[in-house]
């Protein structure tokens, strides 16, 4: 048994365990004390003697996390019959392998550069942010689960996004998570690291609750933002027999309360292809529905729905008038790899025949739509929301309201709807901006500029709520700077690394 606990196997199972025990700090769980998990297993790390048991190491780390935070992927092939069921493992332990290999490798990275010394905790926090920034670019990108989202868990931390943006709050997390351990170690000078470390981090967290407590926002009592949430399960939506029925759903909902609106600039939102059926074909459907809906020419309908050009399909959004006339339509830009289409499809041979059968088109960007009253609106489809670049290039002064239209019933009553809930109001407070997001099944909600819940339609329900419009502001830092607040903050790191390492020198090995 002894043997067994001194051996590389076990060490790498209590990274795989502790890697996924950290993935319950972040919502819909949100045990904040768990993320610590992170910086036991980084903690680890650092003592590993091989460049291969530390990429090992830090890839188990990493699979923890991943496999316990995206295994809700795999519910995807039970909800409908578009991808074969048995091809549920592969998805399910693929993508958090691979994704491993980023915390892998940068592990191996800080080794790299810090061969002298037991001491390389500080650059593993750099590198791993940084191969955190790189997994949310290459390869389209997929920013989803990093480590900064524990702090969407609490309308305090959350405002620390506003100041320095999610890739320099994963930097700020992992030191979090391994200032006990370097607390409770033997390295020299250590108490002089912590303060170092611990003081701007410390300043910055009382800054975020100093801007949450002193917030202040009006609300425009005659512009008003409605979201429908139909709850049509993924299994019966594209059933063609269904479409009266889920239309009669989305029309009632959006009608409820009616008469005591029609006098205000209002806009009502439908989540992510809302219906069976695609334009141009359906313009027709689309004039009866405005004649239903739309009583006032100073409101909008918002909905989700395919597009086709030719052989092309598009994943839509439309703006429709009180005419039936489309005044807006935007084609989702960033597609869901092996989601909307299937990467290398060519190479893949008779694969192929149990994936989708026609891939999805990405549109290209467009003038942002602006409605009287609302002003400039950046519409974001499904996981678009993750992207800070897809945001940042769309963003003008004149913008005041982010839409997210989703349809997470793929995933079911899992974490899964919760965390893109999460991810989604980090946006709204990087960028000052409120947030819409309507979901077919849920979670749907309207997000302050400050992150916090104005309302809220639950997972699994059907309903509808309107809001009064919340003003954006006027600016927040991190939106004026950017990721030049990233690369600041890597720098002062490495600076505080490189002097700690030189004053210490030999020390540094731990008794």
């Amino acid at each position: 048994m002894n043997k067994f606990l001194a051996s590389p196997k076990f060490n790498y199972l209590l990274l795989y365990i502790f890697g996924g025990i950290a993935t319950f700090s972040i919502p819909p769980f949100s045990i904040f004390p768990l993320f610590l998990g992170i910086g036991f297993g980084l903690y680890r790390i650092n003592f590993q003697s091989s460049l291969i048991k530390i990429f090992l190491s830090g890839w188990f780390l990493g699979f923890g996390w991943f496999s316990f935070g995206l295994y809700w992927i795999g519910s995807a092939f039970f909800m409908a019959d578009t991808y074969h069921v048995f091809l549920m493992p592969v998805a399910i332990i693929l993508l958090p392998s691979l994704l491993a290999v980023f915390w892998g490798s940068a592990c191996v990275c800080a080794k790299l550069i810090n061969r002298n010394t037991n001491f390389s905790i500080l650059y593993i926090i750099v590198f791993l942010s940084l191969f955190e920034y790189l997994r949310a670019q290459v390869f389209t990108g997929f920013p989803w689960l990093m480590p900064s989202m524990i702090f969407a868990s609490n309308v305090y931390l959350i405002q620390v996004f506003s100041f320095v943006g999610s890739f320099s709050t994963n930097i700020i997390v992992l030191i979090l998570s391994i200032l006990p351990f370097i607390f409770f170690s033997n390295f020299k000078g250590k108490n002089a690291l912590l303060l170092i470390l611990l003081i701007p981090i410390a300043i910055l967290l009382f800054c975020g609750i100093l801007r949450y407590s002193n917030k202040s926002f009006l609300q425009n009592t005659n512009q008003l933002v409605t979201i429908v949430q139909p709850n049509i399960k993924q299994k019966n939506k594209w059933i063609l027999k269904n479409r009266e029925q889920h239309l009669n759903n989305l029309i009632e909902l959006s009608i409820k309360y009616q008469n005591s609106l029609n006098n205000k600039n209002r806009i009502i939102i439908w989540p992510e292809t809302s219906f069976e059926g695609s334009i141009p074909r359906e313009k027709k459907l689309l004039t009866n529905i405005s004649e239903k809906i739309l009583k006032n020419k100073n409101t909008t309908l918002i909905l989700g729905l395919l597009r086709t050009d030719e052989k092309k399909v598009f994943n839509s959004l439309v703006f429709l008038n009180s005419n039936g006339d489309i005044i807006h339509n935007y084609d989702k830009i960033k597609l869901v790899p092996f989601g909307e289409y299937i990467p290398f499809r060519k190479y893949l041979g008779a694969l192929t025949e149990m994936l989708a059968p026609k891939d999805f088109t990405s549109g290209k960007l467009k003038i942002n739509p602006s409605i009287y009253a609302f002003e400039d609106i950046v519409t974001l489809i499904c996981y678009e929301v993750l992207f800070t670049n897809e945001i940042v290039r769309r963003l003008t002064k004149n913008t005041n309201l982010l839409i997210n239209i989703t349809n997470d019933a793929w995933f079911g009553k899992t974490i899964g709807p919760y965390q893109h809930l999460a991810l989604a109001k980090i946006k709204a407070v990087e960028f000052g901006l409120p947030l819409a997001r309507v979901a077919n099944t849920g979670v749907s909600a309207y997000i302050s500029p400050y992150g916090e819940t104005i309302g809220r339609i639950p997972l699994d329900d059907k309903g509808e709520k309107t809001f009064y419009q919340i003003p954006a502001l006027n600016n927040t830092l991190y939106k004026i700077y950017g990721e030049y607040i990233f690369v600041a903050i890597i720098f002062i790191l490495l600076v505080i690394n490189i002097t700690y390492i030189f004053t210490k020198g030999k020390k540094l090995n731990e008794k």
